[in-house]
């Protein structure tokens, strides 16, 4: 490659830094993101010494970009002639060559402004190990680049070409056994997904050249301390790293400044080779104590205002080096209410988290597209926690958390190698003690961490590890909470977690959540992974990854999407289904049906931790977010961004000011998650047998506290109640604005759990609600107007829909599809959906979408129901009605 074409690339390595995170900005520092070649070393035999010199032409190699694991780049390059996501093709991708080293070649210049700088290639994400070759020379073997988890920075000074070309290339072989106690440390599914047959090896993390004068400064962390209760002045911590990376002492000038108006300095003095924290505190610094701050909150409590922090190295006068980057001016805290349960505080105000773990795509293809449609989906749903476990994402997935006001628990990972410390050799765990302080440089400055585990399922069983992960974590300031597990057990070094994973994961009925109050998952302690089981995706999601004649719970290909051991079924599911709702006629029964239970069981799981909180209910996070493949449990919106009854649920019972019935006590409350108290509140509640004809009638006006909850009434024993009837509850300020419409569907015949056979993942029902009178529903009829108005990016539509009938119209379903018989507009935001309304009732629901998703079609509003009356029903212009 000729020298204008090198540097050409070099500059544009260095655009793509600010395209590639968002937020960190540094003087100079070039990932190595495109133009990389790959290629399995059963294919290309040709040894490392060689490929890494610029003559090396790798003829066949596959083109890439990094990050990438072996499949993900194989994909890519289009080498599949099927979907690996469709039935069982999951199963064509097994391939010997996974079992050998694959190579990662990359050609890649300097600037001439580097000259003679002392040149550190950063490796982040190398799994599972990997021999390193530079221009002809291996400047690391396998012995050393181990671990996915880890930084790892070479110093290259001696082996770069200032001018010219240089070449990179790293031989990976993928981890062993991540999922077995004597495997690899690596990255581990347990039982969710399949496990792709590279087990992700590969680069999941960025390549990076970075340069300095003799000198540089790196990972700055600014710390949070409050007089609490007072905000009015935050005292700030900075410190960062600074290294000596020559053979010399060298005196250099570490200077700060935050938001461009506060500035501080001070000189240093390293020894050859030396690292030493630099560190300005606010007694010292008095311009550190910072009046009227802009404080971070999660984004129920308030903004979540982001301030500028840029550390600088200055050598001889002249900057070797300066990184720029956001911080939260936040302080994040917890404590035991008692020993089985753990509040966490920002600010100094208590928070009930309620959220979802987080899922990687199942061959960590990150995609800042994608982390942006998710985590809208996160904030569309009220969530303010995600949690990830043993999975790490990218800067610009934490960058839009800081930017969105969203909390993130994340930590180490269960079930596999890593649970099991103590089969561990040396080189082991010089491993995860590497990884556990890569972690902590890296996630320390993030203003959306909020917790740190060392365990998952338990603490580590060595208590040495757990206490030289904690030693690590002192010494490097982690400013924020950890706990020693995500289960209740008691670490022998830590103590109470307070924090508990009791199950279930699988279908148990609303009526669970509020009646268990201390041994399960009910509504106690902070759950950090808990669900009622299977999310089935709508009829237009299934056909995407299943054949039509698999559409059935019963096929072998529907059973593989299910998750695994455990998990390789929706049976417990099916089974409550078919005796509460009816036996099912064929599969778009049986999606109608299980939209009403996945609706229903996942909002009541979410309100009774709502309306728990603080007696002793701290957090919940349901298991999972989404899946890391099409799949048929474990998520509130599935692989293609498609909201169905499980998301509307969520979001429904999420609602920042919320009323709810209790299925355990029958009242009516009120749970309020902003730091505001309200007052004059209208709450309403109605009952309607299924004929649509009123059998109850109920108002009041109540209050409720900041971040609190009020108990409201109990709707009454009412005579002549049809077998299955409705609950109407309406929330409106003391502006009259409606805040909260919530309808329930309830049986005469309740839900009840056999306590004594539950296990560890479910409660067995010994009598089911009887729901199966909803099939007989009268027909009611529906209006639609609708109408949109479109920006420069986004279209928004404007949904009203009356009732004309004289039947409660259940569970009307609205979609905006991007032609009258088009697909379905994706990723899309509505205000409400699956939503039911009395006999001449009107609601007002808006949905939106940007523009390039609906592929400059013409958007038609399509709506079905329970029981519309489809024939006589009326819509404009553009909208219409389907049979469900």
């Amino acid at each position: 490659m000729c020298m204008k074409k090198m540097f050409a690339v070099a500059l544009l390595s260095l655009l793509l830094h600010d395209a590639f995170s968002q937020t960190r900005k540094e003087n100079f520092s070039m990932i190595l993101h495109d133009d990389w070649r790959m290629q399995s070393s059963i294919t290309d035999n040709t040894k490392g010494d060689k490929i890494s010199m610029p003559g090396f032409t790798a003829t066949g190699w596959y083109p890439i970009s990094v990050p990438s694991t072996i499949i993900a780049g194989l994909l890519a390059n289009h080498v599949y002639n099927f979907d690996p996501f469709f039935a069982k093709n999951f199963e064509k991708l097994a391939d010997d060559k996974f079992n050998h080293t694959w190579w990662f070649r990359k050609a890649f210049g300097l600037p001439s402004s580097e000259k003679n700088k002392n040149v550190i290639l950063q490796l982040h994400g190398i799994n599972y190990k990997a021999n390193v070759w530079l221009n002809g020379k291996l400047i690391a073997d396998s012995s050393q680049i181990k671990g996915p988890f880890r930084i790892i920075n070479l110093d290259v000074t001696n082996d770069i070409q200032y001018a010219g070309t240089n070449v990179l290339a790293i031989e990976i072989l993928r981890p062993f056994n991540p999922n077995r106690r004597d495997g690899d440390l690596a990255i581990d599914y347990a039982d969710w997904i399949h496990y792709p047959p590279d087990y992700n090896g590969g680069i999941v993390n960025n390549v990076e050249i970075k340069t300095f004068n003799k000198v540089g400064v790196s990972y700055p962390l600014v710390s949070t301390h409050f007089n609490l209760p007072s905000l009015n002045v935050a005292h700030l911590t900075v410190e960062a790293l600074a290294t000596n990376y020559t053979n010399q002492p060298q005196d250099a000038v570490i200077k700060g400044k935050i938001n461009d108006d506060i500035n501080f300095e001070q000189a240093i003095r390293l020894q050859p080779h030396e690292k030493k924290v630099i560190s300005f505190n606010p007694g010292n610094f008095k311009q550190l104590n910072i009046n009227d701050p802009k404080i971070w909150w999660p984004w129920q409590y308030g903004n979540p205002d982001l301030n500028r922090i840029e550390i600088s190295c200055n050598v001889n006068n002249a900057t070797s080096n300066s990184i720029a980057e956001n911080f939260g001016i936040r302080e994040i805290t917890s404590e035991l209410i008692n020993d089985e349960s753990r509040v966490f505080m920002v600010n100094g105000k208590r928070i009930m988290l309620r959220g979802a773990a987080w899922s990687p795509d199942i061959f960590q293809r990150h995609s800042l597209l994608r982390d942006e449609q998710e985590l809208k989906l996160v904030r569309d749903m009220n969530m303010n926690i995600v949690r990830s476990e043993g999975k790490f994402e990218d800067d610009n997935f934490y960058d839009i958390c800081d930017r969105e006001g969203l909390l993130v628990m994340t930590g180490w990972m269960c079930c596999g190698a890593w649970q099991y410390p103590e089969n561990w050799d040396a080189a082991e765990r010089a491993v995860a003690m590497s990884s556990d302080s890569s972690m902590m440089y890296w996630l320390r400055n993030k203003a959306c961490i909020m917790v740190w585990l060392n365990g998952s399922d338990m603490p580590p069983r060595d208590t040495t590890v757990e206490r030289d992960y904690l030693t690590i974590e002192d010494s490097l300031n982690w400013p924020n909470p950890t706990i020693g597990t995500a289960d209740a057990s008691k670490s022998k070094v830590s103590g109470f977690s307070g924090v508990k994973m009791n199950g279930p994961y699988d279908w148990v009925p609303p009526i669970y959540w509020e009646t268990d109050t201390s041994k399960y998952g009910g509504a106690w302690s902070f759950a950090t992974e808990i669900s009622p089981g299977p999310s089935i995706p709508p009829y237009e999601s299934l056909v995407k990854f299943l054949p039509k004649d698999s559409l059935w719970f019963t096929n072998s290909d529907w059973l593989y999407h299910c998750g695994t051991m455990t998990f390789g079924t929706t049976n417990i599911f099916d089974t409550a289904l078919f005796n509460r709702y009816g036996n099912v006629t064929d599969i778009h029964d049986y999606l109608r049906k299980a939209q009403l239970q996945n609706y229903e069981g996942h909002r009541a799981m979410m309100e009774a931790y709502g309306v728990k909180k603080y007696n002793t209910t701290t957090g919940v996070v349901q298991w999972m977010l989404a899946n890391s493949w099409p799949g048929l449990i474990w998520h509130t919106y599935d692989y293609y961004l498609y909201p169905a009854g499980t998301y509307f649920g969520m979001k429904k019972a999420m609602e920042p000011l919320h009323v709810m019935y209790s299925y355990k006590t029958h009242e009516v409350a009120v749970i309020n998650s902003y730091l505001k108290k309200y007052e004059g509140l209208t709450v309403k509640a109605d009952v309607y047998n299924l004929d649509g004809t009123n059998k109850y009638a109920n108002t009041i006006t109540t209050n409720v506290g900041e971040d609190g909850t009020q108990q409201c009434f109990t709707i009454p024993s009412i005579n002549d109640l049809s077998d299955v009837y409705f609950l109407k509850l309406e929330l409106k300020d003391k502006d009259h604005q409606t805040k909260s419409i919530n309808w329930y569907w309830l049986s005469k015949k309740a839900d009840a759990l056999n306590w004594k056979k539950s296990k560890w993942y479910f409660t067995p029902q010994s009598s089911f609600a009887d729901f199966t009178a909803l099939q007989n529903m009268p027909l009611t009829t529906l209006d639609i107007l609708a109408s949109s108005v479109k920006k420069e990016k986004e279209t928004v539509h404007t949904v009203t829909i009356k009732n004309t009938g004289k039947a409660v119209a259940f569970f009307v379903h609205v979609r905006c599809l991007n032609h009258e018989k088009g697909d379905d507009i994706l990723p899309v935001i509505f205000s409400d959906n699956y939503i039911s309304l009395a006999p001449g009732e009107s609601r007002t629901i808006e949905c939106s979408y940007e523009n390039k998703d609906a592929q400059n079609a013409t958007p038609y509003i399509l709506a079905s129901g329970w029981n519309i009356d489809v024939s006589n029903s009326s819509a404009n212009k553009n909208s219409g009605f389907s049979k469900y």
